[in-house]
């Protein structure tokens, strides 16, 4: 049993490690955060996050969501906030990036309650939403702390476009805020992250599926040299 929880306590150590390491090299390098023309940016920061979740649980997913929101605090001091002086608030920067991989835990836990589900399939649903969820935390904190500003930005630029701001309060502001991130950033990273998570997860359950059987038939051989003897 001891030996059990060490390899199982290693392996976590192993993961967070490693996916912690390529947050800070995805930081560090151009492919952390793609850029489409010259607003949208689209992070694919969060995917390791998820893959900690994952493949080794709630706290590996925690420490190394906090390691993707330091990096991208420390990104934003050293650009002087760049295109969003936002993120250099460690509330908008860190916190919803160690908040979210709970989501992905639980929605993964979630979809594994149901029988025959496949294990794939609800990897590649937690991704989703878990990344869903990542945009609406980020989202929240801006909205929380910077919300009066960015309110009089929206119904400036929506005016614009001829929509009536008559309705617009603080839950259409949060939710109009939502839909153009969604619209924009949203909708490519929840692509990037099922594309990616399915395909590192789908192979990691492809192989576990193949060392199963191949455990199984060594027992079973064992078993017969046993019953010969």
């Amino acid at each position: 049993m001891k030996k059990k929880i060490n390899q199982s306590l290693n392996y976590k150590l192993a993961v967070t490690g490693v996916l912690g390491a390529l947050s800070i090299v995805l930081a560090l390098t151009p492919l952390g955060y793609i850029q489409l023309g010259g607003l949208i940016v689209i992070t694919v920061m969060h995917i390791p996050a998820i893959l900690s979740t994952l493949t080794a649980g709630l706290v590996p997913g925690i420490a190394v969501g906090t390691i993707f929101g330091l990096t991208s605090l420390i990104r934003a001091v050293m650009t002087g906030g760049g295109g969003n002086p936002f993120f250099m608030n460690p509330l908008v920067s860190v916190l919803p990036r160690m908040l979210f991989p709970i989501a992905v835990y639980y929605i993964n836990k979630a979809f594994c309650l149901i029988p025959h589900f496949p294990k794939t399939v609800a990897a590649s649903l937690s991704a989703a939403f878990g990344t869903l969820c990542h945009t609406m935390l980020v989202m929240l904190s801006i909205y929380i702390i910077y919300g009066e500003a960015l309110m009089q930005g929206l119904s400036q630029t929506f005016q614009k476009f001829g929509f009536d701001m008559a309705g617009f309060n603080a839950v259409t502001g949060y939710f109009a805020m939502i839909s153009v991130m969604e619209l924009t950033n949203g909708l490519w990273e929840i692509l990037g992250a099922v594309v990616i998570v399915t395909a590192v997860m789908g192979s990691m359950y492809a192989v576990s599926g193949r060392k199963s059987k191949l455990s199984k038939l060594e027992e079973e051989t064992e078993n017969n040299e046993e019953e010969i003897r």
